[in-house]
């Protein structure tokens, strides 16, 4: 099957390239789009039924754009969403999701379905309210499987990736860019991040959490900065690809460990993934609380909004209580600092004391990210013992 996939993927991203730049017409775009992200899926998982589930999502796609508008357009998020606990359970059932190997087929055969879905549940919200504009069917099949995007996101939205299929750039320009993100992409993969997972193999706490301390903080940075790389790795290629195909993608990550709190974290980490969670969670859950306690329990409402949230990135990274503890980490890390350190006066200035600030809130603000990527890296039994270890504790 996989010779079939090459075949297919070698016509038709090339095609979607002079297509995209040619000034082709949105629909051959749109075919162009769903022939390479089919040909992308068998290669990526080497299973025949992953066209199978790409129907679905094609399916889906087209479900969205007949039902977002209609009375039932609740009902209809309620479906994504079970299909995406759904696709959770595969990894769920088989102890983790922390190894994609362990899930087997089951597993492979959904790549590319959490994004899908957020941007499906976006679409529907948008459609819902009107404000859509004048997208049209082709773009919004385009936009939410394109090729670029649909592995490893990043989640954008549909009238910006719209505006984005119509400009008009040179060819040598987005070839130029393109070429270069991917090259990052792979640069930053194979070389660093790889070299970190090397490390992180050879000392894997997750396997042996009695390893010794100062072996469990260099495992702990390793795998905190592959995690970096890794992902980092992925949206440049993403980006890449996309421009090649004319499209140009959010970026998703900005020096994110270099953050002086929190909160800037998570306008840094995964941007796409959490501007989506606070249009679509966190805005709507505070809302709705005010609606119902007023302005007096402003505090509560924070902390359900930011622990409802957050637990729900746990719970979209895999359906498992490690993850959905490290989702709580985040937003009781929210909480607090929407409480106490936003509040706190800033002081700006030069000098070596305003450096000391900065420099102090940028390792505080990492050393709370990387202590919680432990529960992120192991189930939770074994990242309890990790946690422990890492103070002596055990």
């Amino acid at each position: 099957m996989q010779w079939l996939g090459w075949a297919v993927g070698i016509g038709a991203f090339p095609g979607l390239v002079l297509a995209a730049h040619r000034g082709a017409t949105a629909r051959l775009r749109m075919v162009l789009a769903l022939a390479a992200t089919a040909a992308l899926l068998v290669l990526f998982t080497g299973v025949a039924a992953a066209l199978a589930f790409f129907a679905l999502d094609v399916l889906l796609v087209v479900g969205t754009w007949r039902l977002a508008r209609t009375r039932i357009w609740h009902v209809w998020i309620g479906v994504i969403v079970a299909l995406l606990v759904a696709s959770k359970l595969p990894a769920a059932l088989a102890g983790t999701s922390h190894d994609v190997s362990l899930g087997g087929d089951s597993l492979v055969l959904w790549v590319g379905f959490s994004y899908l879905a957020f941007r499906l549940i976006h679409v529907t919200v948008e459609a819902h309210a009107g404000w859509l504009g004048d997208v049209t069917f082709e773009e919004f099949v385009t936009y939410a499987l394109h090729p670029a995007s649909f592995v490893a996101g990043p989640i954008d939205r549909v009238r910006t990736s719209a505006a984005s299929q119509r400009r008009e750039a040179p060819l040598a320009e987005d070839l130029h860019q393109g070429a270069w993100r991917i090259l990052l992409g792979v640069f930053t993969k194979f070389v660093i991040a790889n070299t970190l997972f090397a490390f992180i193999a050879q000392h894997d706490m997750t396997r042996n959490p009695d390893r010794p301390i100062h072996i469990a903080w260099l495992w702990l940075v390793a795998y905190s900065f592959y995690l970096l790389a890794d992902f980092a790795a992925y949206t440049h290629i993403a980006i890449g690809f996309g421009r090649l195909a004319g499209i140009t993608l959010p970026e998703n990550f900005d020096r994110p460990y270099l953050s002086t709190s929190i909160a800037q974290f998570w306008q840094r980490w995964h941007i796409t993934l959490s501007n989506w969670v606070r249009d679509y969670i966190f805005f709507p859950v505070a809302r709705s609380l005010r609606a119902r306690a007023g302005n007096r329990f402003r505090a509560p409402i924070q902390f359900a909004a930011h622990m409802t949230t957050m637990g729900a990135v746990g719970l979209w990274h895999g359906l498992t209580p490690a993850f959905l503890i490290w989702g709580l980490w985040h937003g009781l890390g929210l909480f607090l600092h929407g409480q106490f350190g936003a509040r706190r006066p800033r002081k700006d200035g030069e000098g070596a004391a305003a450096r000391l600030r900065t420099a102090t809130s940028i390792a505080g603000t990492w050393l709370f990210v990387t202590l919680g990527w432990v529960f992120f890296a192991a189930d939770l039994p074994t990242a309890l013992r990790i946690f422990a270890r890492l103070f002596g504790l055990s």
